[in-house]
């Protein structure tokens, strides 16, 4: 089963691909700085009244403080790749950035199990983003190796040519 991936050819429909991933890479890490400090104040405020679940809130914030700490450098990489034009690392963040998201579902999984409502939506609403990202990133890789490489040439498949061995004849 295959999958199209949506291709843009614009950024919000109005930016060019490259700039609007710059700028997504340069808010994003605005937003990741952001959301990594309001996240040490939290955490070093709930370190004075201990709970039940300290434990789980401890794992949680753990997890978070990577994804953070990877996002920062992940968009950073992408900042550099964008500006570059650098395939091979364009390609790189996409693996990596599609590790990520798929690794910020289980914090957002725990704060909707939590019922932390708001900062739930916060996380989807981030992964969704980072989706968003996901695509216009590869968007400029496959515009970048049309422009590199050329067009793809659909080749015609030619029938496969069969050639029947009598059954007489063996390898041996």
């Amino acid at each position: 089963m295959r999958v199209k991936v949506p291709e843009m050819r614009k950024c919000c429909f109005c930016i060019p691909l490259r700039p609007g991933i710059i700028l997504f890479g340069n808010i994003n890490i605005v937003m990741s700085l952001f959301a990594l400090a309001c996240l040490v104040v939290t955490v070093e405020l709930k370190k004075r009244t201990l709970t039940n679940d300290a434990s789980l809130e401890a794992i949680t914030s753990t997890v978070l403080f990577c994804i953070l700490g990877m996002s920062v450098l992940l968009n950073a990489m992408l900042l550099v790749a964008g500006f570059q034009k650098d395939i091979p690392m364009l390609r790189l963040y996409n693996y990596f950035a599609l590790a990520t998201t798929l690794a910020m579902l289980v914090p957002a999984l725990v704060l909707l199990y939590k019922q932390q409502f708001v900062s739930c939506w916060a996380s989807f609403i981030a992964i969704v983003m980072q989706c968003y990202v996901i695509i216009l990133v590869r968007s400029e890789v496959v515009k970048l190796e049309i422009k590199l490489y050329g067009p793809e040439e659909k080749c015609i498949e030619q029938p496969e040519q069969v050639v029947e061995v009598p059954d007489t004849e063996t390898l041996i």
